[in-house]
């Protein structure tokens, strides 16, 4: 039971990329192929603007081709918090974190990427009645707003999730799911045609400006460029002096079942597309388009494939799902992702004409392909849907690894009796 379930499923093919070699010029380098930068680099091709992607393995080979797949509209605060969060920019970051759902679905639809969309919303479960409270506030904020938003008694998310493990919550009918690592092909495919020049196998080795310009070596070459967008989240720390200050890196694990058989299928997700609960420590459901169940769990800190982790999410799906008990396992995967003090990512500019994307605190599809659209629009000096925010800093960051440990072990206590969590 090893390997990721994504590579052996993705009919969306890879494209053809070579690694990057020689000295060459353009005006916006980007670095990272996932979904944050490959949403840069193909909204600069639409627009006419020359760029240049290099990714250090394959596209899609961190976090965009590893997560769960599930599509979520807005961040961890509702409409109304957000506003009050970011002041004049507000509703600008409201309306874009509203639509980011739409812009994943139209990308799929216009650039035809085979990535398995389903959009029959995304529900959040309550694990006890504390955490309802929360739940309620942000739905009404977005039922405020608008949005297709609407809280859940015990009895209705039952009977959308095929499970009564939960006491209620709320569905946003907005939301959906996809193959991760198809769509991060997909959007390769689509700025590779608009003329995006995409390298991978080409691990950047430093970043250094002199004059206007920046100077991106790797080991076979140096791209110049005008500006920089720094898509590599939380797989890159080294690039520029004190980025990672900003962020702290965490590990998800996920296993995924062989496909389920039809009445079996019947009681799992029957009314929804993806569901997450409101653990601190997470976990994310979904099935694929073939039926297989997959679960996402926090992984050990060491990023390695944990055992004890594998049977704890084996016995999760089991509680919440009973006709799922005793299936076969077949996949099991770790990687790595971002997350920030205050849960929200961030565009950042460390230095001028640098731009850094990084903590989607487990939201990346929608999230990373909107934060790389606004990226594109502040080089091309337009108005962009997200502002420049620096990341407040994590106190005691050489310390982050047995503070997290700590703080993992707080959490799953707080879970385990029923403590609410944002």
């Amino acid at each position: 039971m090893r390997g990721n379930v994504w590579h052996d499923t993705a009919k969306e093919p890879p494209i053809t990329a070579q690694a990057f070699h020689g000295d060459m010029k353009t005006t916006v380098a980007v670095v990272g192929g996932g979904f944050a930068g490959l949403s840069a680099a193909l909204h600069l091709a639409e627009a006419g603007v020359d760029c240049c992607l290099l990714e250090a393995a394959a596209f899609g080979e961190g976090a965009s081709g590893r997560n769960n797949g599930q599509v979520i509209p807005g961040l961890k605060l509702g409409p109304a918090d957000l506003r009050k969060r970011y002041g004049d920019a507000g509703e600008t970051v409201v309306e874009t974190a509203a639509g980011a759902a739409d812009l994943v679905f139209d990308l799929i639809e216009k650039h035809a990427i085979n990535c398995e969309p389903d959009r029959r919303g995304w529900v959040r479960a309550a694990h006890s009645p504390i955490a309802m409270p929360a739940i309620e506030k942000q739905a009404r904020q977005w039922q405020d707003y608008g949005a297709p938003v609407d809280v859940l008694d015990q009895g209705q998310i039952a009977e959308l999730l095929g499970s009564d493990r939960y006491v209620g919550g709320m569905i946003d009918r907005r939301a959906g799911r996809l193959h991760p690592l198809s769509y991060c092909h997909g959007l390769a495919r689509a700025a590779q045609s608009k003329g995006a020049r995409l390298y991978q196998n080409s691990p950047v080795l430093s970043l250094s400006k002199n004059g206007s310009d920046w100077h991106i070596k790797t080991a076979q070459g140096t791209l110049t460029a005008e500006k920089v967008i720094l898509a590599t989240g939380a797989y890159s720390d080294h690039l520029v002096p004190g980025w990672s200050k900003g962020f702290m890196t965490v590990h998800a694990m996920q296993i995924a079942s062989a496909p389920l058989s039809s009445n079996i299928l019947k009681t799992v997700l029957p009314g929804a597309s993806a569901m997450s609960d409101t653990r601190k420590l997470a976990h994310a459901i979904r099935l694929d388009a073939e039926g297989r169940i997959i679960i996402s769990g926090r992984g050990p800190l060491s990023g390695r494939i944990d055992d004890s982790v594998v049977q704890q999410l084996v016995r999760t799906i089991g509680r919440l799902f009973p006709t799922v008990d005793g299936q076969d396992w077949t996949h099991v995967w770790a990687g790595r992702i971002g997350i920030t003090m205050d849960e929200l990512p961030r565009l950042s500019s460390p230095q001028p004409g640098l731009y850094g994307i990084v903590g989607f605190n487990g939201r990346g599809v929608a999230m990373a392909t909107a934060f790389g659209k606004a990226a594109a629009q502040h080089c091309m000096d337009q108005p962009a849907g997200f502002p420049i925010v620096d990341a407040p800093k994590v106190p005691f960051h050489t310390l982050r690894k047995p503070i997290l440990a700590a703080a993992i072990a707080y959490y799953r206590t707080r879970d385990a009796l029923g403590l609410a969590s944002r």
